[in-house]
Parts: C-alpha cells; structure tokens; sequence
C-alpha cells in the first residue's frame, strides 16, 4: 500500500489540509467550511488545520498514524508545527508552494513560468542586527518543466516585526495596496473582491495620484515599489473620498483607478517572461484571484501561450503545492504527475470534498422536520431545469465542495439569468450583498461562443472575464455585468461534472438558453456551505424556493398553499 502524505494550507488565513496517497490526492478541504467562519479566521486555543486535519482522515478511513510525512509551507503557524513536531513535518518556501501547486494542473511535459503574487510571503530577515524590521517576498517569478524548477527572482518588501498579533503590514505588495485602499474605501478585512467589482462602475480618473506612490522596475527583483507606509499615502486617498463627499462615484472612480494599477502591474510582470522558452504562463497567488487583472493580461499580453489560474490559487492551495513539492523530493527532481481520485487533476480538483450519502442528506432534512418536505415530482435534472426556469432560485449541494471561494456547481445556488429581477432579490434579499456585486454564468464549453467573446478567458474556475455578445446584455441581464462582462463558469461537454451537464441541456431545452445564473450557496458573512445540515440550514434561513440535496428536490414548508 502506497504510503499517505497530508499536505497543510494556509498562513494566516485560508486553512486547509489536503490527503494524498501515494501520488493520488483522494480529499481536500478548507478549515472555513467546518468552522464556519470565513478565510479560517480561528482562536488562539484553536488548531486552525484541525478540522480540516480531521475531516480528510476521516473520509479516509485512516488516523494520524497512518500518515507518512506531513507537508506545508514556512507560514504554517508555529502553534500547528509545534503540535506536530513528533511526526515527518517537511516545509516548504511559501511562493515555492504557490508555484508548484499551479504547475501541477498542467501536463508534465510543460514548460512554464510562474507569477506568484500576493500580500507577502516568506520571510527573510533584515541584515541589520536588533532592526525591528523584516523582508517578505511580494513576487516570485519561476520557470517549471519536466526536469524542475527555477525562481529567476523575487521582490521583497519591508514589515515590522510586531510581539505580538498586531496586523501586519508590507511595502511593496500590490495586494497589501489592495487591501489598503478598499479599507480606505469602508470595506472590511479580505473584502477586496467588493473592490474589484466596485471598479466596473467608475473611471480610472485617480490613477496619476495612486501611480506618483509607484515604480516599475527592470527587473524581476525591483518589479514594483509602493511604501504604503508613507503617510502622504492614505491622506491622499482619504482627501479625494472627503472631496467627493465619500459618494458612489468617487469611491468607484478610486476602485477603477486601483484596478487599472493591477492591470497595469501584472502585465508588466508578465514581460519578465517573454526571453524565456514556455508554452504557458500561470498566476498563482492570492492576487490571482483577480479576474479583471487575469482577463486584462489576457487581452493585453505579447507572450503567445495559454494563461491559467487554479481554482486554489489562495493560501488554501499551499497544501498542494506542497504535496508535489514532496513527491518531487522523492522523485529526484523529476515532474511527478498527481491524479485525483485516480483521474486527471485538472478535472476534479476544483471540488475535492469528500461525498455524503442519501442517509447523511435525509439525516439533515429530520433535523429540520416539518420546515421542508421532499417534492417526489422532481426526479431528474429536465424536472430541476423546469422549475428553475419558472423563475425558482434552488440551492444546490451536489457531489464533493469546492476549494477556492468559487461555488463550481457542488456549493451553488442557480437561477434564471433571463430575469433582472433574480439578480436583484438574490443579492438584496437572499444574500443581502452590495447591489452593484455581479452575480456569474455557467455555460457549456460547446454553447460558449453563442454568449461570450474570445475562447481564451473561457476558464473552467471562475477566474477569467469574458466579454459578451451584444444581444446578451438584454437577453441575459442577471449575469452581465455594468462593463458588459461576465465571470464565466465553462463546464466541459465531455469531462465536467454530469449533473451540471445534464442541468445546462434540461435548461436549455425548456428555454432555448444554454446559461443558468450561478452564485456562491451561502449567507452573507458565512463561507460557502459544506455539509447537509449547512445546506438545510441556509436554505431556510436565506428563503430559497428549493434544496437540490444530491438527487432530492426539497421545498420550504411555506411552499403549501393553505387550500392543500
């Protein structure tokens, strides 16, 4: 029997553990759908990987004992490495991680480079002796093939080096930038993705000012300086929202400008790139979850090959990353190909959770009882289509959750795109969300040209934009964006995920279109669902007008009309 590898996620957020066997990753979760609370935020008493730790042994029908090495990254919190200082506990560099859990999506015969950027990354200390100050890594630029691995650079920026849990802050990052300004903006902690789809709204007219606190190097190692600590920084920031009396349209103007600063920053990364011999180009880091940035590159890039982003691309994916890190270890520097679950990564990674059973599901329904009941009438994926093109908006726990904060079709909620109105009552009334947030499509990959332009940001994770056709705009308002885009899910005909397929064609045969709304199944301020019980309980509590639980439709008790 092959011997089993658990890889850690996580840093100071995003908390995962991954389980491997042999070269096989069999099941991966993130410590935020256990604990249900977001980015794994947790306790000082608590294991921030302990749920998950728990979650992957237990689908695996082994224990802790079983387990060969353990692997993570060099931001794994010293509590957690110090809990497992008895067993093989191997770490990696953090941006390494990042890297390798990207390239592992690909063929092993690929030649790629590389750009991890986040908020920071690895330390290396400052030369000075007793300096209160460190250096982190911001970017990291890496070439991977068949034969290993090279970093050709990193820039680094300067923090503190605080006694205690006091937040940190890094020069030289364009996500701790991010991060800044949408505080700046009234956002809270890690809802930088408000931001971003804030931006849409506005014009870049603030750009100059953000750009006069920028440079640009030559080189990868001097790629982009930004002292956000300099406090002519936030009084600027904080003077443009006083002059605009802190309205809508400064505070979009403000998001546009930083988008386009990212835009402008990632694809002169990318140049870094183009005297190096690759056939692809891959993102990975927690900026990578940038879609604009993504799509913008896309569009903009000279280098000539596909661009991908995994869906784990956040702190979660480190514990891939670092689980190919292993193997290649143990391969002697030879690209090893990782499968999941016996099958080509690239197809089922996005949804790693383990399965639960019809007991499991009805288990959760009791709990419940007589809140909701079963409609026997739906039996199939034509019945769910139907309903859904009445105008239901359906909850919908289907096969293994995802990793990453995508809902992919395992954790989702689905509507009718046709109706403006859908969009409307999901994002004020269900999920209670900013109503300029965007709500996304899936599609199947053969029906995505009818909808959207250019096949290169048709991306099977949610980390691309698209353009669409005009006569989308008003034939398919719940999911166009105000800038005329759409964060496409596209399914594969062939190797995506049966029921999705089935649901795509039941709907397209009821309506004659091919795209279903798909949005994130949980409530404002909550991860994403994980188990039954999860499902059950937002259903009720956000007011969906169905619960798909993996074969059986569900309606709220609510749904019976006195006379019946």
């Amino acid at each position: 029997m092959s011997e089993w590898i658990l890889g850690l996620g996580g840093s100071d957020h995003e908390f995962s553990a991954a389980l491997m066997q042999g070269c096989d990753i069999r099941v991966a979760i993130e410590e935020e759908r256990l604990s249900r609370r977001k980015h794994g935020y947790c306790f000082w008493y608590e294991n921030p990987v302990g749920r998950s730790i728990n979650y992957c042994l237990t689908a695996s029908g082994i224990t802790l004992a079983d387990v060969g090495a353990i692997v993570s990254s060099d931001l794994l919190p010293v509590r957690v490495q110090h809990a497992l200082r008895d067993y093989d506990l191997k770490i990696f560099p953090h941006h390494l991680c990042h890297a390798a859990s990207a390239y592992m999506m690909l063929s092993t015969d690929t030649k790629a480079g590389i750009l991890v950027y986040d908020g920071y990354g690895s330390i290396r200390n400052a030369s000075e002796t007793n300096s209160p100050r460190n250096l982190r890594q911001t970017f990291s630029f890496f070439l991977f093939g068949p034969e290993g691995y090279q970093c050709i650079g990193s820039n680094f920026g300067s923090s503190y080096l605080e006694p205690d849990d006091f937040p940190t802050g890094v020069t030289n990052s364009i996500g701790m930038l991010y991060e800044m300004v949408t505080a700046l903006l009234g956002f809270d902690l890690m809802d930088s993705g408000k931001t971003m789809g804030l931006s849409s709204h506005g014009q870049p007219r603030y750009l100059d000012v953000l750009e006069k606190f920028v440079e640009y190097g030559a080189c990868p190692s001097k790629c982009f300086s930004c002292n956000t600590e300099n406090p002519e920084f936030g009084r600027k920031i904080e003077q443009i929202l006083t002059d605009g009396k802190r309205s809508f349209t400064v505070k979009a103007d403000l998001a546009a400008s930083l988008q386009m600063l990212v835009n402008k920053t990632l694809l002169h990364c990318a140049t870094f790139f183009s005297g190096y011999d690759i056939n692809h180009f891959c993102i990975s880091g927690g900026c990578g979850l940038n879609t604009v940035a993504n799509s913008f590159l896309i569009e903009h890039s000279s280098l000539g090959v596909p661009i991908s982003i995994p869906p784990h691309c956040s702190d979660a994916g480190i514990a891939f990353g670092a689980l190919w890190l292993e193997q290649f270890a143990r391969k002697n520097g030879q690209a090893p190909s990782l499968t999941f679950r016996n099958r080509a990564v690239n197809y089922g990674i996005s949804r790693p959770g383990r399965l639960y059973t019809r007991a499991e599901c009805r288990g959760a329904v009791q709990e419940f009882y007589p809140r909701l009941f079963l409609d026997q009438a739906v039996r199939c994926c034509q019945d769910l289509a139907n309903i859904i093109a009445s105008g239901a908006i359906v909850g919908v726990l289907s096969g293994g959750s995802e990793i990453g904060p995508r809902a992919l079709g395992g954790r989702s909620i689905f509507a009718d795109p046709r109706s403006a109105l859908a969009r409307e009552k999901i994002n004020r009334i269900i999920k209670k969300r900013e109503p300029f947030r965007p709500l996304a499509p899936i599609v199947l990959k053969s029906e995505y040209a009818k909808y959207f332009a250019d096949d290169r940001c048709a991306d099977p994770f949610m980390l691309k934009v698209s353009r669409v056709h005009k006569h989308c705009i008003t034939a398919l308002p719940a999911v166009v964006h105000v800038d005329e885009t759409a964060r496409v899910q596209v399914v594969d005909d062939q190797y995506g995920d049966p029921f999705l397929i089935d649901l795509l064609r039941g709907f397209h045969k009821t309506t004659g279109v091919g795209v279903l709304l798909n949005t994130s199944f949980n409530r404002r301020g909550e991860p994403l669902v994980e188990s039954p019980l999860d499902a059950v309980d937002a259903f009720l509590g956000m007011g969906l007008d169905g619960l798909y639980l993996d074969g059986e439709f569900y309606r709220p008790a609510s749904a019976v009309s006195p006379s019946t």
